[in-house]
């Protein structure tokens, strides 16, 4: 596949954001006519609470708290997952062979919990051309988990093994079609007046200031944020954080990687310049960053869904997408296959797991 329109994509795509969780994201002009300076404004502890709960809205059935270990994390949604299944294996009682399929269901569920989860140790994977690309840095000490819930995919990230960001991707049903502008407010209706935080764009036109996400405070140095992730994947995303810790990872990060700027590794893929020689550096792009050829995220999804990119233990990105089912090649334009006639089912852990 011959890619011919990078430049097209870097004017949309080719700005870095400097922020403490890594950039974001961002598309389209300020249209909140909210101030930049300043500090942001608290948001609602009880909703803040309620991003916190293990089962959605509701803190009584208990709240994920910073600093716990990835075990504990592992247990609360295991426990969560077991009882969401409990109502479907009561009513089952009467059919012994429907109830055994309703627990392997469960377990199989519980076994991609814990098989999501993934340290950050310099391997390259899937995650680094994902929708949390920009969320990572290799070799300081990150991680992230990851379950799927009905509003939305759930990753919680650790450092040093504990607890201190939750990123919270909407499933496109949440997002109902509305521009970022749009869903700001309905955001804003319910955490409380949001801070809007613009960036500048550099572009052949001249520098450009846009919107780049919106941002709260909160209770104990607490910081949530809402990105926008639309040009790739199609959805908003709230960025829950301890800003305490979160000081302490970009600590890390500028000594393990000094000077370095995270940058999403798909769009400076597609953005780089040219090597000469008379050929299109940008000469099968998608091909090399993803195994094959691949829509735009969610495009042609009937379900409106996307699937995140797995890590698969060892795997290069292109191996990984050429197992993932949500990156199959387009009809038209249909791409070599890299995977063998008769191979052995997928172990991706991530699999299925979609927003």
């Amino acid at each position: 596949m011959r890619i011919t329109g990078a430049v097209v994509l870097a004017l949309s795509l080719g700005a870095t954001v400097t922020s403490a969780s890594g950039p974001a994201f961002a598309k389209g002009k300020a249209k909140a006519g909210k101030a930049d300076g300043g500090s942001a404004p608290a948001a609602s502890s009880a909703e803040v609470n309620k991003l916190k709960a293990v089962r959605l809205g509701d803190p009584k059935a208990g709240i994920f708290k910073w600093g716990m270990s990835s075990e504990q994390v592992i247990a609360e949604e295991k426990g969560s997952i077991e009882a969401r299944y409990q109502p479907k294996i009561a009513q089952a009682s009467q059919d012994p062979g429907k109830q055994q399929r309703v627990h392997d269901q469960m377990d199989r569920e519980v076994s991609e919990l814990k098989k999501s989860y993934t340290k950050f140790e310099g391997q390259k994977s899937g995650w680094d051309v994902s929708i949390i690309g920009p969320e990572f840095q290799q070799n300081t000490a990150e991680a992230v988990l990851v379950t799927k819930e009905d509003l939305w995919t759930r990753y919680f990230f650790f450092f040093e093994d504990r607890l201190y960001k939750m990123f919270l991707a909407f499933n496109k049903d949440a997002i109902a079609g509305k521009s970022f502008g749009d869903f700001a407010k309905s955001m804003e209706a319910k955490y409380g007046h949001a801070k809007a935080v613009y960036r500048d764009e550099k572009t052949k036109g001249g520098v450009h200031h846009l919107l780049d996400h919106y941002e709260w405070s909160a209770a104990g140095g607490d910081r949530l944020k809402l990105v926008d992730r639309s040009d790739f994947y199609g959805v908003y995303c709230l960025v829950l954080l301890d800003g305490n810790t979160n000081e302490r990872v970009v600590e890390k990060r500028n000594v393990v990687n000094p000077g370095s700027v995270q940058k999403d590794a798909l769009v400076e893929a597609v953005t780089g310049k040219d090597t000469g020689g008379g050929k299109d550096s940008n000469d099968d792009i998608i091909d090399r960053v993803t195994g094959h050829e691949v829509k735009k995220p969610g495009d042609g999804d009937q379900h409106g869904n996307i699937v995140v990119p797995s890590p698969g233990k060892g795997a290069s990105p292109k191996e990984v997408n050429a197992k993932a089912p949500a990156a199959a090649p387009e009809k038209e334009e249909s791409a070599p296959s890299n995977k063998k006639k008769g191979g052995k089912k997928s172990d991706n852990p991530m699999d299925g797991l979609e927003l």
